[in-house]
């Protein structure tokens, strides 16, 4: 037996649960759902409860389950009372049981029920093709997964067990990474683990999104939608690592190699903000960090990466590493050609007072010499997060917890604080990780 065979055997081992794995999350399934089929008779407007997710499917991995179940309603409904409808069931449902609302398109619960996450969503009951909400498709991919093979099924989680294991597992928000259902659709179309993670290592980027994937169910949804270009690069370099070098550590944990000297080089925005849903939270940290960037890109600071973390509750942090902290006093401003009289007139008469040297290149175009606003980095962060320095690009809520309570950090303080948060311990060392594949 190769060496290959033997890792996948060993991963095969890994992600299986056993057979009292099995009896165990299933007699908990059948009691929440004899819990939601009751609570959803409570309301004439329900047309059944279905258990689904992978542990209906047959895909889930040992050690981690979610048990979903989906709350069948009638498509006539208005969709405040479908929200209202869903949320009730899951009230009922896992009353006495510590429980939030989350949200997707539509609100749902989410609880904890004997050690075991719960997920009790609405859909509406629809034909297919019929979609009026984003989980109606949901009864009908168990219904497609469920009838693979036992042999297709221990591919799928091998699959879901190397993704998680390369950190690109997962369809929140937070991660943009590949869903369940995504490596469910990819075992159906390349065949088994290693067929998939061939392809990955010989994927060819072409003129759109990096990762398109046909849902089976409804082939004008894209699958790949929600998989973020980083997520899709880190499993391609990933896959070939694992080809060159196999290992079980993909399958237990892999990470790139850490650059602890990097650290001193991270320069945080670290804040306090109400308490936001999971999903809004990082949609919105993801938007921020992409306004704050292009903002110090406009001032002349130019960032190598940047990343947000978040304790997803009411602390996050917006980290970068800039490729410069300090710049020149002047910087240069390219005009336009001379025998464009109207635009040299107006670019001199623009820049007048704040000209210090204008001349002319060899290509004929104007140029000038002028002061900077901002020749320090942390002086340009803590004017752009607190608003003086044009619209952060934030949601209400991050935006009054910046102007509020931001600090930047670098260096000693940066460490200092990080020693009493894991969370911006492991946002630090992510920012300051090589991707896995690239030694």
């Amino acid at each position: 037996m190769t060496t290959l065979s033997k890792v996948i055997a060993g991963g095969e081992r890994m992600a299986t649960p056993t057979h009292e794995d099995d009896m165990v999350i299933g007699s908990k399934a059948r009691s929440i759902l004899a819990k939601t089929k009751k609570a959803a008779g409570r309301f004439p407007e329900t047309r059944g409860v279905l258990l689904g997710g992978s542990f209906a499917k047959g895909t889930w991995l040992r050690g981690h389950v979610d048990l979903d179940f989906f709350v069948k309603i009638d498509p006539s409904t208005p969709d405040a009372d479908f929200e209202r409808i869903g949320l009730g069931v899951g009230a009922l449902a896992t009353r006495g049981y510590p429980r939030g609302k989350k949200f997707a398109q539509h609100p749902y619960t989410e609880a904890t029920v004997n050690g075991v996450r719960v997920n009790i969503v609405p859909c509406f009951d629809v034909p297919v093709g019929g979609w009026k909400s984003a989980a109606d498709r949901s009864p009908y991919h168990v219904k497609l997964v469920e009838r693979l093979p036992a042999g297709a099924k221990t591919q799928v989680r091998l699959l879901k067990l190397f993704m998680n294991g390369v950190g690109v597992y997962g369809a929140e928000i937070q991660k943009q990474g590949f869903s369940g259902y995504v490596a469910e659709v990819l075992v159906m179309k390349h065949g088994d683990f290693l067929s998939v993670v061939r392809w990955f290592a010989d994927s060819q980027l072409g003129a759109g999104r990096p990762f398109t994937l046909p849902d089976p169910v409804d082939e004008k949804r894209d699958l790949g939608i929600a998989v973020s270009g980083e997520s899709f690069g880190r499993m391609v370099l990933a896959s070939r690592e694992f080809l060159k070098r196999p290992s079980l550590a993909f399958f237990r944990g892999m990470t790139g190699r850490a650059r602890a000297a990097m650290n001193s080089e991270v320069v945080g925005v670290v804040f306090s903000h109400r308490k936001l849903s999971e999903d809004t939270l990082w949609g919105e940290l993801r938007r921020t960090t992409r306004h704050l960037v292009r903002h110090l890109q406009v001032l002349g600071f130019v960032t190598a990466r940047s990343m947000a973390a978040s304790n997803n509750l009411d602390r996050s942090a917006i980290l970068i590493i800039p490729e410069y902290v300090e710049l020149p006093e002047y910087e240069q401003r390219l005009g336009p050609a001379v025998d464009r009289r109207k635009d040299v007139s107006a670019f001199l008469s623009a820049n007048a007072r704040a000209s210090r040297l204008v001349w002319v290149d060899d290509d004929a175009r104007v140029r000038l010499l002028r002061p900077r606003k901002y020749t320090v980095l942390a002086d340009a962060l803590a004017d752009v997060v607190r608003g003086t320095a044009g619209p952060v690009g934030a949601s209400k809520e991050l935006e009054e917890g910046m102007r509020r309570s931001a600090r930047i950090l670098q260096g000693a303080p940066l460490r200092t604080e990080a020693k009493r948060a894991e969370w911006l311990r492991n946002g630090i060392r992510e920012i300051t990780s090589d991707a896995i594949g690239t030694r």
